[in-house]
């Protein structure tokens, strides 16, 4: 036989062996978590919103059910002659909880630019809301700037006790 013909018939020869064993359920492995490739949600602003003394300035968008990663990162500018603080919280808020992780960053005074980041994870049964809480920790001014909130859906999250 030729080198061409012999090719056809391998080439056939496998489409039907194939064939078959889709048929009898059988198949290539493909691991479970290639299957679900990670979703990621990313959402940011860069308008300018104001903070003045204990309210807050909220910042949050709905994730569907799962477990899910969030990260923040902003930018607080103080706009008062007093050094001040910046006190945000990163929340994943479920039907039943909320997860959350708190971070504090000291502005000088006249302008002083400080930055601050914050990470969560939560697993959300239904559905939920990431949501970026920031308050002055004086009665001051604060700019908030530069925001930006990634949540990334991952396939199972463990909690390891460090203490």
């Amino acid at each position: 036989m030729s080198a061409a013909i012999l090719k056809k018939v391998r080439g056939r020869w496998a489409i039907w062996v194939a064939a078959g064993a889709a048929l009898a359920g059988l198949g290539f492995a493909v691991p479970a978590s290639a299957a679900v490739p990670p979703e990621v949600i990313i959402v940011d602003t860069f308008a300018t919103r104001t903070v003045t003394g204990a309210a807050n300035v909220f910042f949050d968008f709905n994730v569907p059910a799962g477990s899910w990663t969030a990260e923040a990162t902003l930018t607080g500018r103080n706009n008062t002659a007093v050094a001040s603080g910046l006190a945000c919280t990163l929340l994943i808020i479920s039907e039943s909880s909320t997860n959350n992780a708190r971070t504090v960053a000291s502005l000088g005074p006249n302008g002083q630019l400080a930055s601050l980041s914050a990470v969560t994870a939560r697993t959300v049964g239904t559905s939920g809301i990431v949501r970026l809480s920031c308050n002055a920790t004086t009665t001051s001014n604060i700019s908030v700037f530069n925001v930006s909130i990634m949540a990334t859906r991952v396939n199972t999250l463990t909690r390891v006790n460090l203490g």
